[in-house]
């Protein structure tokens, strides 16, 4: 029998404690050709370790104890462990969070020491994106450099037998990553880009000699650049057995997979409109591994959702394969077998290999449901053609708990979620955030606003200049889409009550929702996660990665100063409508503290309803479980009291 409960009072069996502890993010797969290794973060206390397992056997951890595998270089990080064969067994190369430091740890026994060099005095160093030699002798990172407040990025070689011995090899550009050897270890390849631009705006490939110098360090002859310049971004290099190299790159317009072979003009493997790549807010990426047969296992977006297949070495038509994953972190292979990270629309990330080798099932690292089927809310993906005439993209989730239904005659609030980056894109694998609202009654919808990544290079730059503006417009069409018409077109059933829309997101996707709250009365409630609201105060204190982001999204200081103001929400604070919710980390530096005490100051000051609850050692996103629990639970209870006082 179905029960009548009025909507968002439904009762859900997702606990904000259980969406905490099943916040599991795994990353980074790698195989040594017995066991698979990743990242995966420990909600209990926001660390990161490297786990490993293989056929039959329960994960376990192999990282140094009592560390957290997380690289600092960017802010964001990425690239913080590799795999290295010393005396017939598998170590690990990985940088500590406390330290950033590179470390040695052996699997067997624990053991765990340092890596090349302490940084001088009045310097801090950090290293990430690391990889090792084909010969094993050397790690090859890339290097940020902090002295008196200046920021410089360089690649180095840390030597792995002699400790203390290393080498920089490339130095002069803005940034660095993704340096990678050549099987025989006598190439390397890179990538690097300059101030303004961002690596998804344009960037370079380089390849060199990797030669021994006179002290016996390994040196760099002979650069030349391979791929992108003007107007192309290129990604993810990744050398092959037969000493080509594979790489990502947007020259027609997607990020889609060619091959370099020395001496050779390079070729497009694939000629799918798609996105085999995406930007580099983390450094590592890895959604392309060669194949036993030369092929290329490859990760590509379309229609709302990640794919995997393979296409031949020399390019032609792709062989997707008919798995389950409709959100894919990364990929490697092992004796011939494709192997991934993925999550279902009923599971978060598990590890998962290719069915032809064992038809219908992962065979390790599962993640246990955390809801029944019938209590699930299934993405469904939707484009319309907006108000400004533009083609906005998105995934609505409706609510769900089965046996449970709302009142006749009533529709559901509705939860707009705008991603950050803002050039990341919405992901249509089980997240339980979004099921917190779902179970209770709550639709969501997560929109892939201009500037998202997933639709090829003119949807991801159509943002440019737009900041601020393009994107909140399209979230405030895509709320109102749904409250008037629906999905389905002109004449659509609604979906949602207009009179009980909130908008929520994090970081640039919490600039967007305080935006919306200016420019439109369509929202009774705005909940930001460390969101943007001074765009001034976040050019003069942000970190070096972003520092010219802005740039291009809004337009280049001073010339556009008074646009930089009339964009900030600090600034509009007398046009905001509704009530709002700011939720920061007190520790963040891409968006400092300030931001938020002087916009819930300016909004108390107002007489402009503002709830603030800041974290002591949190940063730029929440990690720790009973920080995402209160945070949960105080944006749940902030939408009731809202739209208890707004519901008919």
């Amino acid at each position: 029998m179905t029960k009548t409960a009025a909507y968002g009072e439904w009762p859900s069996p997702l606990p904000a404690s259980v969406v905490a502890a099943g916040s599991l993010r795994r990353s980074a797969l790698k195989s040594d050709g017995v066991f698979c290794y990743w990242v995966e973060n420990r909600p209990g206390d926001g660390a990161d370790v490297v786990v490993r397992t293989r056929r039959g056997e329960q994960p376990s951890q192999v990282s140094a104890t009592g560390a957290s595998v997380r690289s600092r270089v960017h802010e964001y990080g990425g690239g913080a462990y590799a795999l290295v064969r010393r005396d017939g067994a598998t170590c690990l190369v990985e940088v500590h969070l406390d330290d950033q430091r590179v470390h040695l740890v052996d699997t067997a026994t624990g053991r765990c020491r340092p890596l090349g060099c302490e940084a001088p005095e009045g310097e801090e160093w950090r290293h990430g994106d690391l990889s090792v030699t084909g010969d094993g002798e050397w790690v090859l990172a890339v290097r940020e450099r902090h002295r008196d407040e200046q920021v410089t990025h360089e690649l180095v070689a840390v030597s792995i037998g002699a400790p203390g011995r290393e080498a920089t090899l490339a130095w002069g550009r803005d940034f660095f990553a993704a340096p990678r050897s050549s099987p025989d270890a006598t190439l390397v390849s890179w990538l690097c880009w300059d101030h303004p631009h961002m690596s998804w705006d344009e960037s370079e490939l380089w390849v060199a000699h990797l030669e021994s110098g006179p002290t016996g360090l390994p040196v760099i002859e002979g650069a030349e650049r391979v791929a992108g310049g003007p107007g192309v971004s290129v990604g993810q290099p990744m050398w092959c057995d037969d000493g080509s190299l594979v790489y990502a790159a947007d020259d027609y317009g997607w990020w889609q997979p060619w091959r370099w072979q020395r001496g050779e003009p390079a070729r497009r493997l694939s000629e799918e409109h798609a996105e085999f790549h995406g930007p580099d807010w983390g450094l590592g990426t890895a959604t392309m591994a060669e194949l036993a047969d030369r092929s290329l296992l490859v990760v590509w977006r379309s229609e709302g959702r990640d794919r995997i297949g393979v296409v031949g070495r020399d390019g032609g038509p792709l062989t997707e394969i008919d798995q389950p994953c409709v959100e894919i972190d990364s990929v490697t292979a092992q004796h011939g077998t494709a192997l991934w990270l993925g999550a279902t629309a009923s599971a978060g990330p598990s590890l998962w290999w290719s069915p032809e080798a064992a038809p219908g099932a992962p065979y390790a690292g599962r993640v246990t449901p955390l809801l029944a089927d019938a209590d699930i809310a299934v993405a469904e993906p939707f484009s319309f053609v907006s108000e400004h005439d533009r083609v906005v993209h998105g995934l609505f989730y409706a609510p769900t708990l089965g046996g449970t239904a709302g009142p006749a005659g009533e529709w559901p609030p509705l939860v707009v979620a705008c991603h950050g980056g803002p050039t990341a894109g919405a992901r249509p694998g089980f997240n339980p955030l979004v099921q917190f609202f779902t179970t209770r009654g709550f639709a969501v919808v997560d929109v892939d606003y201009a500037g998202s990544s997933g639709y090829g290079r003119a949807y991801r730059r159509s943002l440019a200049g737009g900041w601020g503006v393009v994107d909140v417009a399209d979230c405030i069409d895509t709320a109102a889409f749904l409250a008037d018409a629906g999905l389905g077109g002109p004449g659509a059933p609604r979906r949602v009550d207009g009179r009980r829309m909130a908008i929520r997101g994090g970081s640039a996707g919490g600039f967007a929702a305080l935006s919306a709250m200016v420019q439109s009365d369509r929202f009774a409630a705005c909940a930001s996660w460390y969101g943007v609201t001074d765009l001034l105060a976040l050019v003069a204190s942000t970190h070096d990665f972003e520092a010219r982001y802005t740039d291009g999204l809004i337009g280049p200081l001073p010339e556009a100063h008074e646009e930089y103001e009339r964009r900030s929400p600090i600034n509009r604070v007398a046009e905001i409508h509704g009530a709002v919710l700011i939720l920061q980390g007190l520790d963040d530096p891409v968006v400092p503290p300030t931001q938020a005490t002087s916009m819930v100051d300016e909004l108390r000051q107002r007489g402009i309803h503002c709830e603030y609850v800041a974290f002591e050692g949190e940063s730029h996103g929440f990690r720790r479980a009973h920080t995402i629990e209160a945070a949960l639970e105080a944006e749940l209870d902030f939408y009731r009291r809202v739209f208890g006082r707004s519901s008919l």
